[in-house]
């Protein structure tokens, strides 16, 4: 089952039972766009006749890699970090705005009793989960581990909290650092950026030298080396529950070399432990793919879960350098590297493109009506932009919440590519899909419905394929409109929409940055 991620963020993981599509609806030409007209009925959700077809190899990315030795070269380079500082100082900007709010959170947590030094090596998955990867202590029925459970765990020293979402708090600490350093202006009652780099590094060397291990001392890499609820994990979201905090640990560490806190060995620590956990997410990811894509509801595979996978992928192996491993995570590699769900493959699968059909291998609607369907519903057709994933109907928050899960990793993992010397936001896939398509696609429902409201029968007729998203929330679409306008400054659907998605944004470190003053 696919579980909301923390975005947008911070939120949670995770993140076509249909006829042959209607002959009657009108299909995209060539030259289609999210905002085409397509319409379809509540009634058309049997099954389509046929599979959707796909090719054997899909179109690689354009660019080349682009190596180099400085830091930070992740998601930001020393560049971009100058320019947020220059638009941080300018007076009432949304960056000054933002850059005001990570200064009282980063006060916040250099303030906490939080025992930073305390990590996890025992087989809980979801220890893992909230002491490393995300802060948001709710979750899914049997996902959710208290204070208590996580101090016990991580043996916290006494009269200290334990550690939740330590990675993010690093994160945040090492960009506040980062960004006093390339001249944002601090209010003299800031804390210093020393304490900021001192307490990022101590987070990152606790769980580089002593979580994730096995007795041997080993990083964990299969699903049978760790645990749910007292039993054996199966290999379904284990690479998962790891990687969300992955990319945040990867910011930390380039961030923290950028403003030269790391010595020779402190490096070396953390690039044994990033390189053993970009070994371990490779092999977990790769066996949840060859579990699930035999099965019954096969499609289902090609989801959020997958997208933050090889955005992880691609974070770690651009932190490293290393160009094999980075390419491996775009198209597949060879042996030795091999990734069986690469970033091109997954990338025209989970988002629908221009004559597309929708996936079958999936869960079956389990009633006409889009509001009784119950956890799956999809109808017939499918829309230039849309993003598959069949868990949608379980809560109104996942029908679109998932979706832009997927969305946002895409970006986060855009955003490390283009610094790598790639043009994600240029690419298309095998139906012409691409990141500016399925930004448009969503956006739609927040111009119709508005953000963190409800999706109804009459509010999003507009929207094509709406049928899909009936009784939904409109929620996380705020970051991809955000950062769309961004990326997508001649789209004027989506730049539209950009006051109120800032209004409605709450910013994630990764894409700090990432929109217009």
């Amino acid at each position: 089952m696919n579980v909301k991620p923390p975005f947008f963020f911070l939120v949670l993981l995770l993140w076509v039972g249909c006829k042959s599509p209607d002959k009657a609806a009108p299909r995209s030409g060539p030259d289609a766009h999210p905002g085409a007209s397509r319409p379809t009925t509540a009634a058309s959700v049997a099954a389509p006749s046929g599979p959707r077809r796909m090719p054997d190899t899909f179109p690689k990315l354009g660019g080349e890699y682009v190596s180099t030795e400085q830091h930070p070269r992740v998601y930001e380079t020393q560049a971009d970090l100058d320019d947020m500082a220059k638009r941080i100082n300018t007076p009432g900007s949304f960056s000054a705005q933002r850059f005001d709010r990570l200064v009282k959170m980063v006060t916040k947590d250099l303030a906490t009793k939080a025992d930073w030094d305390a990590s996890y090596s025992g087989c809980d998955i979801y220890i893992y989960l909230h002491a490393f990867s995300i802060e948001a202590m709710s979750g899914y029925s049997g996902q959710t581990r208290s204070e208590d459970d996580l101090a016990k765990a991580l043996n916290v020293r006494t009269g200290a909290t334990p550690p939740i979402g330590a990675v993010l708090v690093a994160s945040r600490l090492a960009l506040y650092a980062a960004l006093a350093k390339a001249g944002a202006k601090t209010a003299a009652d800031a804390p210093p950026a020393s304490q900021a780099t001192a307490l990022a590094k101590r987070i990152l060397l606790a769980w580089a030298d002593h979580g994730f291990r096995e007795t041997n001392g080993h990083i964990r890499d299969a699903a049978a080396q760790y645990c749910e609820n007292g039993k054996p994990a199966k290999p379904v979201a284990i690479a998962l529950q790891i990687s969300r905090g992955i990319v945040y640990s990867v910011q930390a560490h380039d961030l923290l070399a950028g403003v030269g806190a790391l010595s020779a060995d402190e490096a070396h620590r953390l690039e044994g432990f990033h390189t053993g956990m970009y070994d371990a997410l490779r092999a977990m990811a790769n066996e949840e793919y060859t579990y699930n894509v035999s099965g019954s509801h096969g499609d289902e595979v090609y989801n959020n879960q997958f997208a933050t996978h090889v955005t992880a992928l691609v974070a770690i192996a651009r932190l490293l350098d290393d160009s094999k491993r980075l390419e491996a995570a775009l198209d597949g590699g060879s042996a030795e590297l091999k990734v069986e769900l690469p970033w091109t493959k997954l990338f025209s699968y989970v988002i629908y493109g221009v004559d597309d059909e929708p996936l079958t291998r999936v869960t079956p609607n389990s009633n006409e009506d889009p509001l009784k369907s119950s956890p799956a519903y999809s109808t017939s057709v499918v829309a230039p932009g849309e993003i598959n994933d069949r868990f949608r109907n379980a809560t109104p928050d996942q029908g679109i919440g998932y979706p832009m899960g997927t969305l946002g990793w895409f970006y986060m993992a855009a955003e490390a590519l283009r610094i790598a010397g790639y043009d994600p936001y240029g690419y298309r896939g095998t139906h012409k899909q691409s990141i500016e398509a399925a930004t448009e696609y969503y956006v739609c429902y927040a111009k119709a419905a508005g953000f963190d409201k409800a999706v109804t029968a009459d509010n999003a007729k507009s929207c094509p394929d709406y049928q899909q998203y009936i009784g939904k929330m409109v929620v996380d679409v705020q970051s991809a409109a955000v950062i769309g306008a961004y990326r997508f400054p001649k789209n004027a659907a989506i730049t539209k929409v950009e006051a109120a998605a800032k209004a409605a944004l709450t910013p994630d470190t990764i894409r700090f940055g990432r929109w217009v003053d």
